[in-house]
């Protein structure tokens, strides 16, 4: 995994993954799947996953450590999506401890051969701070994506 953090507060994580790139799209978007990998450590668990695949459809998802309260729940919009290439959503939090106002993530999905190269950018931080706390969660999530779907 390649991570990056850019002069202006985003955050972008390169991943192989080595399934076809629908079964990866398809496990980012739906419900069912989510379920299974959405969290940001195995140890965790994901008890809200709501997806209304639509631009300008929102989704809600959330995950729990086992060792503090929670969930911790992000939401946001669907502002672009090109199946099974590419998702540009909003993304916030519910919890004020988290607070970091509205940012953009966009998941690129490219296809090499066999396998699929993720590319997840997520932008418009307050600070690097929260970039890099945010690439903690994000690595977490695209390591339980990648077991699921290479297993599969």
């Amino acid at each position: 995994m390649i991570e990056k953090y850019s002069d202006d507060n985003s955050l972008t994580i390169r991943r192989t993954i080595n399934a076809p790139r629908q079964l990866v799209f398809d496990a980012w978007t739906q419900i069912e799947h989510l379920k299974n990998w959405w969290r940001a450590s195995p140890a965790w668990s994901t008890e809200i996953a709501e997806v209304d695949l639509r631009v300008g459809g929102k989704y809600r998802l959330g995950m729990r450590d086992p060792d503090k309260e929670g969930p911790f729940t992000c939401y946001g919009e669907f502002v672009e999506i090109v199946p099974p290439e590419k998702l540009v959503y909003t993304w916030s939090w519910e919890m004020s401890t988290a607070d970091i106002g509205e940012t953009l993530v966009t998941v690129e999905f490219l296809e090499q051969d066999e396998a699929t190269e993720l590319v997840l950018t997520h932008e418009r931080f307050p600070n690097a701070e929260a970039a890099s706390e945010h690439t903690k969660g994000w690595t977490g999530c695209i390591e339980g994506l990648s077991r699921l779907v290479e297993s599969a």
